[in-house]
């Protein structure tokens, strides 16, 4: 299990670094106001997306938001372990395999329309695990989604610089908030 995720991780960074290599290849031969416009996708922006995006976003949110809600009980019959799951007539290979691709098409629709705005993922549900003092799934998910909401629009409310014309990257923000929170669930573990 160990070794698994030790060679899981380090595929991660691998494919993160050649996906990075690839892209800086490509703006070294990218034209200045492409190049601009990446950097300002990079830095993440609610405000960049507009209501014909919204049309194809709102419906993709939707289908992964419901396919995390009908995994719920899947979810928590896995946390009693894997042998407790199968016995309660959980296929484990399907309820990872629709995890992986709940969590990929939120992130990923996400990430296509407002940029990579990132710790939220990681940080909003140890936030919410905390404070409903449960780890059950039917709590929890719907917990995340709204606590992920108001924190991302928090961040977003403290980027526009209230009073001001600068906008800040809404990743630095996420970044200074939800930094901490992952750092201590780390530490604490």
């Amino acid at each position: 299990q160990r070794v698994g995720t030790t060679i899981l991780l380090i595929l991660g960074l691998m494919i993160g670094a050649a996906v990075s290599a690839l892209v800086t290849i490509l703006l070294n031969f990218s034209i200045a106001e492409r190049i601009q416009v990446y950097i300002a996708w990079t830095f993440g922006s609610f405000s960049a997306t507009t209501w014909q995006e919204l049309a194809v976003f709102a419906p993709v949110m939707l289908a992964g938001l419901t396919l995390t809600g009908l995994m719920s009980k899947p979810l928590n019959a896995l946390l009693l372990g894997e042998d407790y799951a199968r016995s309660m007539g959980v296929n484990i290979r399907q309820v990872r395999t629709l995890a992986i691709a709940s969590a990929s098409l939120l992130a990923g629709a996400v990430t296509a329309f407002c940029g990579p705005i990132g710790i939220l993922g990681i940080a909003v549900p140890h936030i919410c695990r905390r404070i409903a003092r449960t780890t059950d799934h039917r709590v929890l998910v719907p917990a995340t989604v709204l606590t992920g909401g108001i924190v991302a629009l928090c961040a977003d409310i403290i980027a526009h610089v209230p009073g001001g014309d600068i906008v800040l990257p809404l990743n630095a923000i996420t970044a200074l908030v939800g930094a901490p929170i992952v750092i201590w669930v780390l530490l604490r573990t």
